[in-house]
């Protein structure tokens, strides 16, 4: 039986492909009432560390849905069980730049889920459009799956498949990677729903 009332759900998102998440697959989802967003403001050290180009446009679309969107960097960003809020049915991550702890994934009532863009449990972990690649796959996912304490170890619940082109010659497999990740940048929304439509069911 699927459920009458609408999963409370926050989401922990960034960068563009948060933005696509947001924007096409929990905004006007009827199977959730989307409470609260978080996201981050700075770019990593590696890339800067400057402000974050798509914080504006997470500002408006939250502002405009009056809906919470709180920025986080750092330990704070570290330590989200003392900021969740208690009545929280779905967690719903992408991007988020920090592994949870044990108190912030059992805080939903129903489910922590984490958008991964990779084919689980083969590239789990970081970079795995690049070792896709480097591996000779010929299509990659992006998977949804329930959050346990061990990274990208938990059950699936929906995956999405593209097919990843050669690499062309003098072409490296980092560079090419960053080709691919554009190109999933549509399927997120898709596969959000897909998996929003299982855990509600």
């Amino acid at each position: 039986m699927s459920r009458t009332v609408p999963l409370r759900t926050v989401a922990l998102v960034g960068r563009d492909w948060g933005l696509a998440l947001l924007r096409d697959g929990l905004m006007n989802n009827d199977l959730i009432d989307l409470v609260s967003v978080f996201t981050h403001g700075r770019l990593p050290k590696a890339e800067g560390g400057g402000a974050r180009p798509e914080l504006p446009e997470y500002e408006s679309i939250c502002a405009a849905r009056n809906i919470t969107l709180t920025v986080l960097d750092g330990p704070d960003a570290k330590q989200l069980e003392k900021i969740l809020p208690e009545n929280l049915d779905l967690l719903i991550v992408l991007s988020w730049r920090f592994i949870l702890s044990p108190e912030s994934l059992r805080r939903p009532k129903v489910a922590s889920i984490n958008l991964h863009r990779g084919a689980l449990p083969e590239f789990a972990g970081s970079e795995p459009v690049r070792r896709a690649i480097e591996a000779g796959a010929t299509r990659t996912a992006i998977t949804a799956h329930k959050m346990v304490e061990k990274v990208d170890m938990g059950p699936e619940i929906a995956r999405v498949w593209l097919d990843v082109p050669p690499l062309p010659p003098k072409t490296s497999s980092a560079a090419h990677a960053e080709i691919v990740k554009k190109r999933l940048l549509s399927l997120y929304a898709p596969l959000a729903r897909l998996a929003i439509k299982s855990i509600a069911a």
